[in-house]
């Protein structure tokens, strides 16, 4: 939790951080501003201090809703420095270098957020150059984020379920949507014979999300028959929708401008399954259960893996610890954790360093894959 950040930077050895760029996609900046909906801002904290937000003098009433302490970049005169270097770049970096001195920033600095490579590769070294004693560093494998943001506060776990929520009510609008269609000639069909097809069932989806506040940050995946079977494939748009194919739906929708998300998939026919596919679901589904009823704290990620992979490969399956690198049968991780990515902590994969904490939340999705026999399962 953003609690347990100060920690952190003590157990790695980090003085300050400082967290910077747009707010899309930027995950850091997004948890430490608790969503206040800036355009750009940096976030600068010192181990033991209270974090500051830098930001446009435009955007001060947004950046006031974050609860941090607000700066502005005209309380620092960044005009006079861009008009004196006669650069924008460099007249920001000796602004940001000033704000870093006045704050009394030094030591080992730990950098984070969403600017263009090689912009930040040349920020860097001219944010060392220019403040005295800094040393500027960058996290490579779990970050000090990833770390804090696998455990939720109430808050948190209160916006992640309201995402559910909603989610819940496009999956089932969307399936009043699929039933609502009759069929004609195996395929479901317009009231004018036109096939229904994939692209007008994300369309469909995307209407609906935008009605409960929500949006992609992914396409979604609604993938039929052998594109089931790839399980990252996001189905054809012009495929039409047939009966007795399988059928893989993923939502995982956010919070509209950079919240939580939420991941839910499931899997289906239209009309009716063939013998093949209703057993691998059932397998499936008692997967999903077998590790839903053995989740307990403390216990290491990757068990579940490992628990799911002799299941499957009981019932004559191949996994990536029998057949490391298959394609067919079951192919990936067991899950992920959520919360602003949609892919975070704890991982729950066969190399896994997670543990199960009090706090997390995150998905347990077993599937199974044979594209070339036209079909592919995932709870």
């Amino acid at each position: 939790m953003k609690s347990d950040l100060d920690r952190l930077m003590a157990d790695r050895g980090f003085d300050a951080f400082v967290v910077m760029g747009e707010r899309t996609a930027n995950h850091a900046l997004i948890y430490l501003t608790n969503g206040a909906r800036i355009s750009y801002g940096i976030v600068i904290q010192k181990r033991g201090s209270d974090p500051l937000l830098l930001v446009s003098p435009m955007e001060r009433d947004e950046a006031a809703k974050s609860g941090l302490t607000i700066i502005t970049t005209n309380e620092f005169n960044l005009p006079e420095y861009i008009k004196e270097t006669r650069s924008r770049f460099e007249g920001q970096m000796q602004m940001l270098a000033d704000v870093l001195k006045h704050y009394e920033v030094q030591g080992t600095v730990s950098f984070y957020g969403m600017e263009d490579v090689g912009r930040a590769f040349t920020s860097l070294n001219r944010l060392q150059a220019l403040v005295p004693g800094l040393t500027a560093v960058g996290e490579t494998e779990v970050t000090i984020f990833d770390q804090a943001g696998a455990t939720k506060d109430e808050q948190e776990l209160a916006a992640i379920r309201s995402v559910a929520e909603r989610t819940n009510r496009v999956m089932d609008e969307t399936m009043a949507f699929l039933t609502s269609h009759k069929a004609k000639g195996g395929k479901l069909i317009h009231r004018d014979g036109s096939p229904l097809t994939i692209g007008d069932v994300k369309r469909h989806v995307r209407l609906r999300l935008m009605h409960y506040d929500l949006e992609e940050e992914g396409e979604i995946i609604f993938a039929i028959g052998r594109d089931a079977g790839v399980p990252h494939s996001r189905g054809e748009e012009s495929a039409a929708l047939e009966l007795g194919k399988s059928i893989v739906f993923d939502l995982f929708p956010r919070q509209r401008g950079g919240g939580y998300f939420h991941d839910m998939t499931r899997s289906f026919c239209l009309g009716y399954a063939p013998e093949e596919v209703e057993q691998a679901y059932h397998q499936v589904e008692q997967a999903f259960h077998l590790v839903l009823e053995a989740i307990s704290l403390g216990q290491d990620a990757k068990d579940y893996q490992q628990m799911v992979c002799d299941f499957f490969q009981e019932q004559g399956h191949q996994t990536p610890i029998s057949h490391p690198g298959t394609e067919e049968g079951y192919v990936h991780g067991l899950g992920h954790g959520l919360g602003l990515q949609i892919h975070s902590r704890p991982r729950m994969g066969p190399v896994s360093q997670d543990k199960i904490e009090a706090g997390q939340v995150f998905n347990n999705e077993p599937g199974l894959y044979y594209p070339e026999r036209g079909y592919g399962i995932r709870i």
